[in-house]
């Protein structure tokens, strides 16, 4: 028989916590509230109730209580889980240091993991452009990734210009003008813009010069009559 069960406490009861258990179950129990079968059922639980308030309130046939064994430790989450706690910008940021650090292929898988998990973002967008740029790979796809990030974010100064270098690039004049304008109107100083731009008073190259028209016979004459003048 277990008492602390019998008299529904806890094995770290105190005496008080006992007596009162004790009294509360044998007022509810008592063989005079019953009659019949029942009352037979109830003198065995009041005798049980007795034979354990006995045990209980007597130290020395009080049973030890057993240490509850230990709880285990959290565990670290799994990879799994760990991933499905990092946001989007988690994912990106991962994806602009395996950039930094050469590996453009970890960084484009790591930013398609960002765009999946939120495409609204143009940063993201213009981020894959910049890791397809280093990879080297079709311009065309770099050019879509940007176009959905001035899409998303018409005031992208940097994505529009270079869209006008991929377009002029691929032989897309128009295409080209159209975003330097959009660049141009949004940061008319912007360094890329001005190196576009010629210095004012700038002489044009030599190779634009119309020819000096050639020397008439008269011209010549004269010319060589002050170098034999000269001489002398």
């Amino acid at each position: 028989m277990n008492p602390f069960d019998v008299l529904e406490i806890s094995p770290d009861a105190s005496p008080e916590e006992i007596k009162a258990a004790y009294h509360r179950l044998a007022k509810r129990w008592h063989p005079d509230r019953f009659t019949g079968p029942e009352k037979e059922v109830a003198e065995a639980r009041f005798r049980q109730l007795a034979e354990a308030f006995s045990m209980l309130k007597d130290p020395a046939r009080r049973p030890l209580v057993p240490t509850p064994p230990p709880k285990p430790a959290p565990s670290a989450p799994s990879e799994a889980e760990a991933a499905r706690e990092r946001t989007p910008e988690d994912w990106a940021a991962m994806a602009r240091q395996a950039l930094e650090a050469g590996k453009p292929d970890q960084a484009r898988a790591l930013i398609h993991y960002a765009i999946r998990m939120d495409g609204a973002k143009a940063a993201y967008h213009a981020l894959l452009a910049a890791i397809l740029e280093q990879e080297g790979g079709d311009l065309r796809q770099a050019v879509k990734a940007l176009e959905t990030a001035v899409r998303l974010d018409p005031k992208d100064v940097e994505s529009h210009l270079k869209l006008a270098a991929h377009f002029e690039q691929l032989g897309m004049s128009a295409r080209a003008q159209g975003h330097l304008q959009q660049a141009a109107a949004l940061a008319p100083n912007h360094p890329k813009l001005r190196a576009r731009k010629a210095p004012a008073g700038q002489a044009r190259p030599a190779a634009t010069r119309p020819p000096a028209p050639p020397q008439g016979i008269v011209d010549q004459l004269k010319d060589l009559w002050d170098r034999l003048t000269r001489r002398g």
